[in-house]
């Protein structure tokens, strides 16, 4: 979802480019910043020329906001030089006469084993322009003990024609590339662009027998750089052109092809924004998971929703046989509102400890590798996601990451403790699965409150606040929990009658360990594509909306991509979901493709009868007679177009919302914009949203009927119109908690016409805009509003709907 939008069209922060701030104080080699606990330390700055030369009163401060040390610093030769001394633990210091603050992080890990979980999305190819400021950051990582930074390339920067190459360009992606591996610090590659030169389907590239042999030419060149290569950013929204999944899997297939043609470098695929099950399903079916011997995805949600949200990805992958591919989550963060160049200290240590929390959670629960999302400041909307300041130096959250990195390294999760205090919302442990050693539990409250201790009643060894500082147990006992997370390492033997490995946590994780010796299959040169006329059909990330009356004579074409030199003999045929739809002549097709060339293959079918009990139907194109390697299946969901009388008459149970009751409406809107409702027709309801710069969502609220219990029903079932480019989406809110669950894509095309669509109750997913669901699960009972709306792509634009029902009891 964070996923740097639009990089490539920005100039990027001045203090990250090289065009630092002119005035005040300028740190200078950033990895110094980073201290070994109770080691006198030294730290510098550049002074700019609006300085005094006089000393400079400084303050340092701890976590807590507690002040550890305070003095004057000398300026000299345009230059602050200051030696410190300090404890285990994040620190602040501040120069009043400049108005600034640095981050310092005192701390000791294992550099020379760290722990593969422990990773960063840094980007700083993108994000950090400066040679300098580039050199710290890599450096810190390195004597942070993170494993792995993830980064990004614009491959379209590196290959601007077909016969050139710019393996620099203006962002010094070899150069970077080769710090890395100086520094020793492993490196994920990513990329999401096609270029040009390649013609593009979306924002995906035409020609996949150009790239592949772009991606054979690359990997030759810097797969030595590369710990894994993933292959495209969140496919399933806007960085994929919210296609669905068939033609994101067709690029994979050509990718993976090129870049083990020579070598085999560890390719990750799906990295997806949501859990959006018709999407995943269909990236499957279409061997998604042959492909690829890693599965990524993205989550911004609360540390709290991490056990089920890993565990509905644990029981798709079971699914589909395929339960112990490995999982990264290669993107999750936590913001803080943008403006200042550091965070005030309840939002940074807000962010910091739901950043922690969801890596211990991940790690409890078998996530082979975390991503914190994002090393350096970035600015993003109305969000900063930096994990460092503007100048470079470490937030609480960095802090917190690292010190994470440094208990629970190479600790496997044994269970959770029994422990009867109500204000203890997970309390894992991790350590050794013997009777013996020493064991660290994570205490987490959920929320930052400096008082709060909690009752173990059993010896302790030491505790540690959320950044590795040093904690004192109360004189009665009590572990105070001041950061709302607290390390406390204990004996495992007196834990034996209070341990409980059994837990859903502890399942998930046994549910992905990998089965012994599971040979991947050889990939197939051949590669198939549907070649969708935007004409006939709106491509939508669940799959393609029929938008033609011409069903009977519906065109289907495919195009078989051979990327070896070699010709290739293949037989297709073409099966359909329902008995109901049939072919204008012979399921089967016989073809010759050149090498490194293409062919298409068309098929004529009548899909009329074939959307009568359902509005979805798959085709399946699939290779006749078996190959070596075998050619993977193409898999088309198609989504008809029934009329509201037909939807409905697939329900037994049915409920109109009174949508044209304008007053029981309640206005959301993005800030500083305008809603304005009316009834265009007796039965029906109009939003016109007049939106200021910025954010442009609208989504007002409605009451459902009064005594309805939505648990009792299955859908709602919608016909309705939007008049310029939006992503129309319905929520469901629990109560008035602010938690809300919504559409994952568009229910409609907004293109001006009318449409109807099911939105089914079990494919909604929790907004990671709104406020966290404790039990992590929509509750139907507690349904008692819902909204329909649009994320839309113009300052002003209407969205009209005719009926609204909520259906159930589907016939």
């Amino acid at each position: 979802m964070r996923s740097i939008a639009t990089v490539l069209g920005i100039v990027w922060l001045a203090a990250l480019s090289g065009t630092a701030a002119a005035a005040g104080l300028q740190p200078l080699a950033i990895e110094s910043y980073l201290v070994e606990p109770g080691r006198p330390a030294v730290l510098r700055w550049s002074v700019a020329s609006d300085v005094a030369d006089s000393p400079l009163d400084y303050v340092v401060r701890d976590y807590s906001g507690q002040t550890v040390a305070e003095g004057q610093a000398a300026v000299a030769d345009g230059n602050v030089e200051l030696r410190l001394t300090l404890p285990a633990g994040f620190h602040d210091i501040e120069f009043p006469a400049t108005e600034q603050r640095f981050g310092i992080l005192s701390t000791t890990v294992d550099r020379a084993d760290p722990d593969p979980f422990f990773s960063i999305d840094s980007a700083l190819s993108w994000l950090v322009q400066n040679d300098e400021l580039r050199q710290g950051l890599v450096k810190m990582l390195h004597r942070s003990g993170i494993a792995m930074s993830r980064e990004r390339l614009s491959w379209g920067q590196v290959q601007p024609a077909a016969d050139r190459w710019d393996w620099e360009s203006s962002r010094r992606y070899e150069s970077l590339r080769k710090l890395y591996a100086n520094e020793g610090v492993s490196m994920l590659e990513m990329f999401h662009d096609g270029p040009g030169w390649t013609g593009r389907v979306g924002k995906y590239p035409d020609d996949l027998v150009a790239a592949a042999r772009s991606w054979r030419d690359i990997t030759a060149r810097w797969h030595g750089y590369w710990a894994a290569l993933e292959i495209w950013n969140e496919p399933d929204i806007s960085f994929g052109d919210n296609l669905p999944a068939d033609q994101y899997a067709a690029v994979v297939k050509a990718v993976c092809y090129g870049a083990a043609a020579d070598h085999k470098p560890l390719l990750v695929g799906g990295v997806v924004a949501h859990h959006n099950r018709a999407f995943l399903d269909n990236a499957a079916r279409n061997g998604l998971l042959e492909c690829v011997p890693v599965f990524s995805f993205h989550t911004y949600g609360r540390a709290e929703q991490m056990e089920t949200l890993i565990g509905d990805y644990r029981q798709w992958l079971a699914v589909h046989d395929q339960a112990g591919v490995p999982l990264w989550i290669t993107e999750c963060g936590r913001p803080w509102k943008k403006g200042p160049p550091r965070p005030p200290a309840d939002q940074d240590s807000t962010s910091a400890l739901d950043i922690t929390m969801k890596a211990v959670e991940a790690k409890a629960c078998g996530i082979a590798r975390y991503f914190a999302f994002v090393y350096p400041f970035y600015e993003e909307r109305e969000n900063n996601f930096g994990m460092m300041g503007r100048e470079g130096t470490p937030l609480r959250s960095m802090a917190a990451y690292v010190a994470a990195a440094r208990r629970l390294a190479h600790r496997p999760y044994i269970g959770d403790l029994e422990i009867d205090d109500p204000a203890v919302r997970r309390a894992r442990v991790f350590g050794s699965t013997g009777k013996t050693g020493e064991v660290v539990l994570v205490l987490y409250t959920g929320e930052p409150k400096p008082e709060k201790t909690v009752a173990l009643g059993m010896p302790v060894l030491r505790a540690e606040g959320i950044d590795g500082r040093e904690l004192k147990a109360t004189a009665e006992g009590g572990i105070p929990v001041p950061d709302g997370l607290t390390y406390v390492t204990l004996d495992r033997l007196p834990l034996a009658t209070r341990l409980r490995p059994d837990t859903a946590a502890a399942k998930i994780r046994d549910a992905g360990r990998p089965a012994a010796n599971v040979a991947r299959p050889s990939l197939s040169p051949i590669v198939l594509r549907y070649q969708f006329d935007p004409a006939l059909v709106s491509a939508v990330s669940e799959g393609y909306r029929i938008t033609t009356d011409a069903l009977d004579r519906f065109p289907l074409r495919v195009r078989a991509f051979n990327l070896a030199p070699q010709p290739q003999k293949v037989t297709l045929e073409v099966a359909f979901s329902s008995p109901e739809a049939t072919l204008a002549d012979s399921a089967t097709r016989s073809v010759e493709v050149p090498g490194e060339s293409s062919v298409d293959i068309d098929w004529t079918a009548d899909l009329r009868r074939g959307f009568t009990a359902d509005d979805r139907l798959t085709a399946t194109i699939a290779v006749k007679g078996g190959a070596d390697p075998a050619i993977l299946p193409l898999v088309i969901d198609l989504m008809g177009e029934a009329t509201m009388e037909q939807r409905l008459g697939r329900y037994s149970q049915t409920v109109r919302l009174p949508i044209e009751n304008l007053a029981a409406w309640r206005p959301q809107i993005a800030g500083g914009g305008k809603i304005e409702l009316g009834n265009p027709s007796p039965d029906g309801w109009r939003m016109t949203a007049r939106f200021a710069p910025g954010d442009r969502w609208a989504y007002p609220r409605l009451p459902m009927p009064e005594g309805l219990d939505l648990s009792t029903l299955e859908a709602i079932v919608i016909r309705a119109r939007c008049e310029k480019k939006a992503a129309v989406r319905v929520f469901l809110w629990e109560g008035d908690s602010g938690v809300g669950y919504i559409t994952g894509g568009s229910i409609i095309p907004a293109d001006g016409r009318w449409h109807s669509a099911v939105v089914r109750f079990g494919d909604l997913v929790p907004s990671t805009a709104n406020a966290p669901d404790p039990n992590n699960r929509l509750d139907l009972d507690r349904v008692r509003s819902l909204s329909i709306g649009f994320n839309s792509d113009v300052d002003e634009n209407t969205l009209e709907v005719s009926d609204a029902y909520l259906v159930g009891g589907k016939k």
